[in-house]
C-alpha cells in the first residue's frame, strides 16, 4: 500500500488554486444580500441540484459512513439507499413553496409565518447547530489528506479550512454552487474509476456478492445500537432534510425549476451506495483484521480508513492527488454551503432581524461575510479538537444531527405546509422537542434510532394538536387539563420503555419532573394560541396567499437582465482544463495500466467539460432570446 507523491501535492495544491480563482470571479457579482445568499435567483436548476447533490455528503462519506459500512455490512448500504428515496419524494411537497416564499434565508420566513421570537431561537439553534457540525466535515477531509500525504493533520485542517473560507467569503452562493459542480465531475469521474478497481480485488462482481457478510438488520457500533428502527429514523430523517433544502430551491427562476432541482438530486443519489458503499465492503472482505496491516495500526479509529486504503492500493501516484481533491472536493461542498447558509441567517434573521430592521441589502451582504469569516475559524478550531478525538467522525455526526435537526426542522418544514398552525405552535415544537430531544439522548441514553423516532412522533403531536389546544382552551378547559395529565403520563411511559440505563431514583425523579413539565406545557402553549389576534391571523393568511402565488418571471427575474445559463461555458471550461491537467499526469513515470486508467478518467473530465461548453452556448442563446420577446412585451428593457 503506497502513499502519495510529490505529484499529488502539486496536484492538490493546483485544484487549491482554481478553487480560490472561482471565488475572485464571482465576487464581481455580489452586489447585495440577496445576490450573495440566494444568487439572485439565477442559478440554473441543473446547478443547484447538482449543488444539492454535493452538499448532502463529504469527506465523512469515505470516513465515518465508510467505517460504518466496513463493520456493519449490508446494513451501511441499506442506509445508503434511504437517501434517494427520502429526498425524491420529500422534496416535491416543499420545493415550490420555498420558491414562491421569497426569501434569502430558510429562517426568514418564520417570522411572518410564526413571530420574532420563534425566528430568534430557530436562528440561534440553526447557528450553533451548523458551527459544532461543521468541524466534523472539516476534520474528517482532513483526515484523507493527512493519512495519504502523510501530513500532519493539524496542518491540514487550517490550509484546507482557509481555502474554503477564502472562496466560499469572496464569492457567495454563485461561487459555492458553480465550485459545487466542477467538484462534482471529479468527485464522479474518479469513483467510477475506485469501483472497478476495488471490485477487481475480490474477483470482479461475481467474487464481491459471493465472499461479502450476510445481511444483518442489528448491529451495536461503538457502543451504539444500529437496527431497523434506526433505517427508519433515517429515511425519515432524510425525508425531512429534502423539505429543509430551501436554499437550493430558491435560488433557482422559478416554481417548476425548483421542483426539478428536488428530483435530480434523488435520482443522483441512487449513486450514493454503490460508489460510496460497495468499496468500504470490499475492504472488509480483503482486511477482516485491520490491526494485522500497518497502515491502519497507525490510524486514530482504524475503520474509518478503510476507503483511503483501497485509494491507496487501487490508484497510481498523481491519481492519488485527484482523490484527495475529490474528497477535499465533497467536503467543500458540504462547508462552502453551510458557511453561507449559516451565515445568511447572521445577517438576515438575527442582525436584521434584531438588531437593525433597517438594513439595506448591501450592510446585510457586509455582515454576511463578517459572519462567514467568523465561523470558518471557529469550525477550523473545532475540527482540531475533533480530529484528536476518539469518538469517531460518525458517532460525531450522529450526535448532532440526533440531539438538533428534528426539533429544529419540523418547525420550519410544516410551517410551509400547514396555514391552520396557531403563530406560536413554532416555537412550542422548538422548545419541547429540543428537551425531549437532549433529555432522551444525554440523560436517558436513547439509542440514536429511538431517539430520532421518539422525537420526530412527539414534534408531529405537538403540531397537530396545536389547533385542538385552542379550541379547549376556549370551550372546555376540564378537558384541555384531563389533556395535559394523559400527555404528562404517556410521556412518563415513553421514557421508561425507551431508555437504556437502569432506572435508579434520581433517574426515576427526573422522569417524573420532565413529564409534568411537558403535561403544563400543553396548558401555557394552549393560552398562546387562544390568544392570537385577528391581526396575527391575517398575517398568516397573506402569508399563505403568497404561497400561492405563483413567481411572475417578468417581474421577478427577467427585467434584471443577467442571463440564466452563463454558467454554462465557466464551468465548462474550468472542467476541461482540469481534464488535460490529469492527462499531463501520464509523464510523471506511470506503468502502462496506470496511463489506461489516468487517461479514461481525463477524457470523461474532457468530454463532460466539452459538453457543457457546446450546449451551454446554444442554450445561452435560445433563453437570451426568450428572455427578450418576453421583456419586450412587458416593454421591460434588458441588458
Amino acid at each position: 500500500m503506497k502513499q502519495g507523491s510529490i505529484v499529488d501535492y502539486v496536484v492538490l495544491g493546483a485544484y487549491f488554486l482554481i478553487l480560490i480563482g472561482i471565488g475572485i470571479y464571482f465576487s464581481k457579482m455580489m452586489k447585495g444580500g440577496k445576490d450573495y445568499f440566494s444568487g439572485g435567483n439565477k442559478i440554473p436548476w441543473w446547478v443547484s441540484g447538482i449543488s444539492l447533490y454535493m452538499a448532502s455528503f463529504s469527506a465523512w462519506s469515505f470516513t465515518g459512513a465508510a467505517g460504518f459500512v466496513y463493520f456493519t455490512g449490508w446494513f451501511g448500504i441499506l442506509y445508503f439507499v434511504t437517501w434517494p428515496i427520502g429526498f425524491f419524494f420529500g422534496s416535491q411537497i416543499t420545493a415550490a413553496r420555498w420558491r414562491r416564499s421569497r426569501v434569502i434565508s430558510v429562517v426568514e420566513y418564520t417570522r411572518t409565518r410564526y413571530n420574532k421570537t420563534t425566528q430568534q431561537l430557530i436562528g440561534y439553534v440553526v447557528v450553533i447547530n451548523s458551527m459544532f457540525s461543521l468541524g466534523v466535515t472539516l476534520a474528517a477531509v482532513s483526515k484523507v489528506i493527512s493519512a495519504s500525504l502523510g501530513i500532519d493533520i493539524v496542518t491540514v485542517i487550517i490550509i484546507s479550512g482557509l481555502v474554503i473560507l477564502f472562496y466560499t467569503y469572496l464569492g457567495g452562493l454563485w461561487a459555492v454552487a458553480v465550485a459545487d459542480v466542477v467538484q462534482f465531475v471529479i468527485l464522479i469521474s474518479i469513483t467510477i474509476v475506485i469501483l472497478p478497481l476495488s471490485l477487481q480485488l475480490v474477483g470482479g462482481i461475481g467474487g464481491f456478492i459471493e465472499k461479502a457478510p450476510a445481511v444483518s438488520l442489528y448491529h451495536v457500533y461503538k457502543g451504539e445500537k444500529f437496527d431497523y428502527v434506526y433505517l427508519l429514523a433515517i429515511l425519515i430523517f432524510e425525508f425531512l432534510a429534502s423539505m429543509y433544502a430551501g436554499q437550493r430551491y430558491y435560488c433557482v427562476k422559478d416554481e417548476k425549476s425548483a421542483k426539478k432541482v428536488g428530483m435530480l438530486t434523488g435520482l443522483m443519489f441512487i449513486t450514493v451506495p454503490i460508489l460510496f458503499g460497495i468499496p468500504p465492503l470490499v475492504a472488509k472482505i480483503i482486511w477482516p483484521d485491520l490491526n494485522a496491516i500497518p497502515f491502519f495500526q497507525s490510524q486514530n479509529v482504524p475503520t474509518e480508513s478503510v476507503f483511503i486504503g483501497i485509494v491507496l492500493t487501487v490508484l497510481p501516484n498523481g491519481l492519488i492527488g485527484m482523490f484527495m481533491a475529490a474528497m477535499f472536493a465533497a467536503t467543500m461542498s458540504t462547508i462552502d454551503s453551510m458557511y453561507n447558509f449559516t451565515a445568511a441567517i447572521v445577517a438576515k434573521d438575527l442582525y436584521a432581524g434584531v438588531f437593525k430592521h433597517d438594513a439595506t441589502d448591501k450592510q446585510i451582504m457586509v455582515v454576511g461575510k463578517i459572519a462567514t469569516f467568523g465561523i470558518g475559524l471557529f469550525t477550523i478550531a473545532t475540527a482540531i479538537v475533533y480530529a484528536k478525538s476518539q469518538f469517531g467522525f460518525f458517532n460525531w455526526t450522529t450526535t448532532f444531527a440526533a440531539l438538533f435537526y428534528m426539533p429544529m426542522v419540523m418547525p420550519i418544514v410544516f410551517g410551509l405546509l400547514l396555514e391552520r398552525l396557531p403563530r406560536w405552535s413554532g416555537l412550542a415544537t422548538l422548545s419541547l422537542g429540543l428537551i425531549m430531544s437532549i433529555y432522551t439522548r444525554l440523560i436517558l441514553g436513547f439509542s440514536y434510532g429511538d431517539q430520532m423516532i421518539t422525537v420526530f412522533v412527539f414534534c408531529l403531536i405537538i403540531i397537530f394538536t396545536a389547533d385542538l389546544l385552542k379550541y379547549l382552551y376556549q370551550k372546555n378547559k376540564v378537558l384541555l387539563y384531563l389533556y395535559s395529565f394523559v400527555f404528562t403520563v404517556l410521556s412518563f411511559i415513553l421514557f421508561n420503555f425507551g431508555t437504556n440505563k437502569t432506572v435508579n431514583l434520581p433517574l426515576l425523579i427526573s422522569m417524573v419532573i420532565v413529564s409534568f413539565i411537558f403535561g403544563l406545557a400543553q396548558i401555557y402553549f394552549a393560552r398562546l394560541f387562544y390568544n392570537e389576534t385577528d391581526e396575527d391571523k391575517a398575517i398568516v393568511k397573506a402569508f399563505f396567499e403568497k404561497l400561492k402565488t405563483p413567481v411572475d418571471l417578468i417581474k421577478e427575474v427577467y427585467s434584471a437582465g443577467v442571463k440564466e445559463v452563463s454558467t454554462f461555458p465557466i464551468i465548462g471550461r474550468i472542467t476541461i482544463l482540469i481534464g488535460i491537467l490529469v492527462a499531463a499526469l501520464v509523464f510523471f513515470g506511470m506503468s502502462k495500466n496506470e496511463i489506461i486508467i489516468t487517461l479514461i478518467l481525463s477524457l470523461l473530465m474532457i468530454l463532460a467539460g466539452l459538453s457543457m461548453v457546446y450546449f451551454g452556448g446554444r442554450s445561452e442563446k435560445i433563453y437570451a432570446e426568450n428572455m427578450k420577446k418576453e421583456l419586450e412585451k412587458a416593454n421591460i428593457k434588458s441588458d
